[in-house]
């Protein structure tokens, strides 16, 4: 026998003896990292208890590490219990890697430089309301603001039938209390039907951005509740009460420290019940200022042709003067001006009135007006969709179009572009009509559309669809309706945001045209026994995400006609049964899913237009699945476990109706030919959104964690490999067009971004840098150098660069020393459109860039630097220049400044900062002046909606001595700053 033999089967026998005590080691390690575990989390959970602190991401990342090598353990503990001969040395060296991996988490979990940070600071800010005028609504506003400052008034009542303007005045009197800059805090709850004191607790705590112990101690988390609310004074709105309120149970106590409260109610009886000092009755509108309201939303510009007014007058009577029948009758007549439109609108107005003396029903009939001069079932099919989510609940443009999709309301036979545009149109269309209310959330670093229904237009939807839906959304259902319910001639379920637990055995009703069930968001529903399913045989679209289900019963696979089956999020989700018979399924949403195997019968949905597993726990997508499923337009396999990998290009490149993928390959082979294949199909045909991975070792983290670059069509993510020319192996293509590009830990290094051989095809709107050896400086200027070398600079808007150990600067200058910058550098025009700059432990920069390249940033809207531990000046100062002239980032809104111990200068000369509207200065203790220019609100009032003037500056709260010894280098008196500073 050959000694190489010999000594291969003495390795064998060492690693079958010493296996077992390694294993032991390895559990040995772990108990250890779990007693670290509990220890962190434990403790993040206390400073997270005051206010104004939040964990670190470190942290997180962390947490979601240690999660995994615990899951990693528990496989490889069950692999070493059944092993073979064969595996013996595999299973050695994956221990011996959990090892190391184990060890270097305990490490990493001493967090020698804390677990937590100072939270932005959570200011109030406008809320979107109807503008309205007149002097009722000047007298009801008065009356308020007066009332508020009487010390004897602790509450005020505010009531009056839906739709009369209780929301639109509180949100007048909201905003009004914000620009009066009053001490403390204005704080904003809906609280609408069903709401129980347990969900108000959790409301009011959120608006302080607080979460309370997840406890069902009622009494316990009052007092916790009442111990935030108490840190300050206050103006508490409860909007839309339905039912009174023990304040104390609650949690709210009111005259302490001057905290006030305003509540709003259909009912007198709720005002009264709640003991308010004041209550205001809001009437409908007199004629006049129902008509110049009607008229405002109109169209001021509008010009009657003669008749037409005397009839608009009788049309706008029909609303019985309440404000949201106004709005959105005169919402659905725009653009209209033939006098027979006119007066066939006020005949189907006056048509359709209730014989009923109710109210509420008469307020139904002006809106249903609304909804049927829309004239487009598509229109209304959509309109009608938002009856079943929860009163109040408020939804991001982009989540509700993909809703839109996902239950069936759009077509999939389209391209998915054209079907995107399609919704955009008709959520613009329902808006105009006033029918939903668009309003935007921003802070400092985003903005995002949102949209809601008014709940008495929701009401009247309801009341549209109530013979064949059965809506209870958002209600705290802890058990699922009875079977009496669930009745033979219902269409639609929704039973999302609820509390349900479980769908126990033997529940199995009989709804013959049920078309669609949501269930989503009943976050502790854990399991669905087995037949609940089996006589819904009509059934299209079955929603289960953010739930709790371990894996779905077998009568899932008899559901023929099912054409979505929605799992997003169903984090515990381990087993789906076989689909064979699910070939009419088009949608499978796997997203964020525990699912670890590919469900039996996947290959059959030849119907299948979107595949969606991005995030999911799926180890592997065998070979020979995606060609058979042909009909695809958008795949994503971007999982959770970097272990799912293409792992033939062909594969991709068959699917020739794909028009969105996301993916991660094998190889850079597979990659490569992937990127070809979308080079040569640019523009005709192939995809046009696509993320293509190339693996990357560490996590991946999303970038819009900080500000939220633009929205990406096309990114490329690289990892672990050779981005430059030069070592002979292969290097990545690039299909052009790459809007987002990410390396980290590449095997070579780069001087600069220019380094990429492939950058000129590039049209970078966001860029992600990591771990990057070598790269002193992100572009390096030369006068050697053709402008149009730096043009793919040209778009880039987002930058990111994170623990490059080796970074000096931002840019660097080189033969400038002795003559003047060309024009292309000094005036900043045509090579650079940076909005936003995030840097983050680069231990060797010392500045961002010198004060004569500081045009560059012309664009610049926000700036963080983070964790820099050399960085002594933001901006250097040449010394040559002249140190009296100013410096100009006319558009910068955000500068954070957090953790740089050494610096002692935001810069040398002085910075005009005209948009400067948050500054936020945390352990920057060196600090001694601050050369900066603001623009301070008029008449000292705080700024409104988009004004560019200052809004806060956010300093530790342990800070306020340093603060007070800094010179604020400008024309301003320090002492005009103050009310803008948060401590935080």
């Amino acid at each position: 026998m050959e000694p190489s033999m010999i000594l291969g089967i003495f390795e064998l026998i060492k690693s079958y003896t010493g296996l077992g005590q390694k294993m032991q080691t390895l559990l040995c390690e772990l108990d250890k990292l779990t007693g670290k575990e509990d220890e962190v989390v434990s403790q993040v959970k206390n400073e997270e208890c005051k206010l104004g602190r939040k964990r670190k991401r470190d942290v997180d990342d962390w947490l979601r590490d240690v999660k995994r090598t615990k899951a990693r353990v528990s496989c490889l503990e069950q692999e070493v219990a059944d092993r073979r001969w064969y595996s013996y040395v595999n299973l050695v060296n994956h221990v011996n890697e959990l090892i190391k991996q184990v060890d270097e988490l305990q490490k990493q979990g001493e967090f020698t430089c804390g677990l937590t940070l100072i939270a932005e600071d959570n200011i109030g800010y406008e809320l979107p309301t109807v503008e309205l005028s007149g002097d009722a609504f000047r007298k009801n506003l008065n009356k308020v603001l007066s009332r508020l400052r009487d010390d004897k008034v602790l509450k005020i009542g505010i009531c009056g039938m839906g739709g009369v303007g209780k929301t639109a005045l509180v949100t007048h009197i909201h905003n009004h209390l914000l620009k009066e800059s009053i001490e403390g805090k204005v704080l904003w709850v809906t609280v609408s039907q069903e709401c129980s004191v347990h969900m108000l607790q959790d409301k009011i705590a959120k608006s302080l951005d607080h979460t309370l112990s997840n406890v069902d101690d009622q009494i316990q988390r009052a007092a916790e509740l009442s111990h935030f609310l108490k840190r300050e004074r206050h103006i508490l709105i409860l909007d839309d009460v339905w039912c009174s309120y023990s304040l104390e149970e609650v949690g709210i106590q009111l005259g302490f420290n001057g905290c006030k409260l305003i509540l709003t109610s259909r009912s007198l009886h709720v005002c009264k019940q709640m003991a308010c000092n004041e209550v205001i009755k809001l009437e409908p509108l007199p004629e006049d200022e129902a008509w110049n309201l009607f008229m405002m939303n109109l169209g001021h510009t509008i010009v009657f042709s003669p008749g037409v007014e005397s009839v608009a007058r009788s049309v706008a009577e029909e609303c019985g003067g309440l404000p949201l029948g106004i709005l959105v009758v005169s919402g659905s007549m725009r653009g209209l001006a033939d006098i027979q439109e006119w007066r066939n609108a006020l005949n189907e107005l006056r048509e359709a009135r209730f014989n009923e003396d109710c109210m509420e029903e008469k307020v139904f009939r002006v809106l249903k007006f609304s909804y049927t001069r829309l004239n487009d079932l598509m229109l209304q099919r959509c309109f009608l969709h938002f009856a079943l989510y929860p009163e109040d609940h408020r939804i991001s443009t982009e989540n509700l179009i993909r809703d839109f999709f996902m239950v069936g309301l759009l077509s999939d036979s389209k391209s998915w572009e054209a079907e995107y545009d399609r919704a955009y149109t008709i959520i613009n269309k329902l808006v105009n009509a006033c029918l939903l209310e668009r309003s935007k959330i921003s802070n400092a670093y985003y903005e995002r559309d949102y949209l809601k229904i008014h709940d008495l237009v929701r009401d009247m939807a309801i009341s549209m669809v109530r013979s064949q839906s059965m809506i209870k959304s958002g209600l705290g259902l802890r058990e699922l309706p009875s079977e009496e319910e669930w009745t033979e001639d219902l269409e639609r379920v929704s039973l999302m945001y609820n509390f349900i637990k479980e769908i126990p055995a033997g529940v199995s009703p009989s709804c013959p045209r049920l078309l669609a069930l949501l269930m989503n968001n009943n976050y502790f529903l854990k399991e669905i026994h087995g037949s609940f399913f089996s006589h819904m045989p009509a059934l299209k679209v079955l929603n289960l995400s953010y739930t709790g289900i371990e894996k779905l019963p077998e009568s899932v696979s008899d559901l023929h006609n099912l054409s979505a089956l929605l799992l997003h999020k169903c984090e515990k989700l381990r087993y789906v049964p076989s689909m064979v018979k699910l070939r009419a399924l088009r949608t499978l949403d796997l997203s964020w899913s525990g699912i670890r195997k590919t469900p039996a019968g996947l290959e059959g949905l030849v119907n299948l237009r979107t595949l969606d597993a991005g995030y999911s726990k799926l180890k592997e997508m065998p070979e020979g699945i995606l060609p058979k499923l042909s009909h695809l337009k958008q795949l994503d396999l971007k999982s959770a476990d970097k272990s799912l990998k293409v792992k033939n290009a062909r594969e991709l490149i068959s699917l020739k109706r794909l028009e969105k993928v996301r993916c991660r390959f094998r190889d850079i082979r597979e990659y490569n030919a992937y990127a070809e294949y979308l080079k040569l199909r640019d523009g005709d045909g192939g995809p046009k959104q696509w993320e293509l991975i190339l693996p990357i070792i560490y996590k991946e983290e999303n970038a819009s964690r900080v500000f939220g670059p633009p929205i990406c069509s096309k990114t490329v993510r690289l990892g672990a490999c050779r981005v430059k020319e030069g070592g002979g192996e292969e290097l990545p293509l690039f299909p052009k067009g790459i809007e987002c590009l990410s390396i980290k830990d590449p095997l070579d290094g780069m001087g600069s971004l220019m380094d990429i051989p492939s950058i000129i095809n590039c049209n970078l709107r966001v860029c992600g840098l990591k771990r990057i050896p070598g790269m002193e400086h992100l572009v390096l200027l030369s006068l050697n150098t053709p402008a149009d070398y730096y043009a793919p600079l040209q778009s880039l808007e987002y930058l990111k660069l994170d623990a490059l150990d080796d970074l000096h600067a931002l840019v660097e200058a080189v033969a400038f020393a002795a003559r003047p910058l060309p024009g292309w550098i000094s005036e900043g025009k045509g090579f650079w459109g940076l909005k936003t700059v995030y840097i983050y432990k680069c231990c060797k920069m010392k500045n961002l860039l010198m004060d004569t390249l500081l045009s560059l940033l012309a664009n610049l809207e926000n700036l963080h630097i983070q964790e820099c531990e050399v960085m002594e000046e933001v901006i250097a100062v040449t010394e040559a220049d002249d140190l009296t002239s100013t410096l100009s980032l006319p558009k910068l809104r955000t500068l954070c400044l957090r953790d740089l111990q050494a610096l002692k200068s935001i810069c040398g000369r002085t910075i005009m900062c005209n948009s400067l509207q948050y500054v936020t200065l945390q352990q920057c203790k060196k600090i001694e002046r601050i050369a900066l220019r603001v623009s301070l609100p008029h008449d000292g009032e705080l700024p409104r909606g988009k004004d560019n003037s200052l809004r806060a500056i956010h300093v530790g709260k342990d800070e306020k001595e340093w603060w007070e010894s800094v010179k604020w280098d400008s024309p301003l008196d320090k002492s005009l700053l103050q009310p803008y500073v948060r401590y935080r």
